[in-house]
């Protein structure tokens, strides 16, 4: 495998929206599926190394596909960005998502942003965007579901590691049904089965943060998120300082509810599946809030009980 460069580091983030179809939704049952066909779109503009630019992390919005895009080298970058100019890296993937659903008429519409920057406005000034993306310095490593998924497609490349029974169709075919799961059995199983963890006598599954945790903290906590970021930081870097009084002031006029999501969001994301419901706990009940640790395991895996 070919080595980039690693004196020109930056990151974007790619919005992906469809108005033919939720793009989150087919997402979520397609997962490998969808990942790997964006992975291999993504690579096409790198130039023949693959290392050079990467999607560390996919997340999802009401409507879009959001692609956090590590670029390692400025050659791959200023490729990526003509690709995206020439309407390229549009036409390739909504090429390959349509194959994937196995829909005839599909659109996407496509967004670089940079923080507050849309990028797609001032394209054809590239050192000007060059700049803006060479700003945005990574901050957490791929998220560990993408990287399971890389080890698993490069196994299964090298004849390896065979795709075990019952589990998703490969990757290089569309999928047949919305009955087959979003990851392979194996990573299922990984993402599911989770430790044990006490909490007041009780035994409790521990696994990674879901949607409505997130919410129910952002909402409940109040005043009190700076006090749990500060008590996460200590196994996160994403929160170490001045980080948690950035999100304050980037979002003081949005509200409590807003600056607590976005500081819980960062740890999501810097954390992956290691951002999990028990730290989220234990950081609550150091800091007095065992109440709303206890509204929190009450959530299960498919909304509140």
């Amino acid at each position: 495998m070919t080595s980039c460069p690693s004196d020109w580091i930056g990151s974007v983030y790619l919005f992906i929206q469809s108005d033919s179809t939720s793009l989150p939704d087919q997402y979520d049952v397609y997962k490998s599926i969808v990942y790997n066909r964006l992975r291999d779109v993504i690579s096409e503009f790198s130039g023949g190394s693959p290392n050079c630019i990467e999607i560390l992390k996919i997340r999802k919005s009401d409507e879009h596909l959001i692609l956090y895009l590590k670029f390692c080298g400025k050659l791959a970058c200023e490729r990526f960005l003509q690709g995206y100019r020439e309407k390229r890296v549009h036409y390739h993937i909504q090429n390959e998502l349509s194959q994937c659903f196995k829909m005839e008429s599909l659109e996407v519409c496509l967004e670089l942003k940079v923080d507050t920057q849309n990028l797609d406005t001032q394209l054809e000034e590239e050192e000007k965007c060059m700049q803006y993306i060479s700003s945005l310095k990574p901050s957490y490593q791929k998220d560990d579901e993408l990287a399971d998924l890389d080890r698993l497609f490069r196994n299964v490349s090298l004849g390896t590691s065979p795709a075990p029974e019952n589990s998703s169709v490969p990757a290089s075919s569309p999928p047949q049904d919305s009955t087959q799961g979003s990851l392979p059995h194996t990573l299922r199983s990984v993402s599911s089965e989770g430790s044990t963890f006490q909490f007041h006598g009780q035994d409790f599954v521990d696994r990674p943060l879901a949607s409505d945790h997130h919410q129910m903290f952002a909402r409940l906590v109040g005043t009190s998120w700076k006090k749990v970021g500060r008590t996460l930081k200590e196994n996160c870097r994403a929160l170490e300082d001045p980080a948690i009084e950035t999100v304050e002031y980037e979002y003081r006029g949005d509200g409590l509810y807003e600056q607590a999501y976005q500081m819980l969001q960062r740890f999501i994301d810097c954390e992956g599946k290691k951002g999990t419901l028990q730290r989220l706990v234990n950081a609550l009940v150091i800091n007095g809030l065992t109440g709303i640790a206890e509204k929190l395991l009450l959530v299960h895996e498919n909304g509140v009980n």
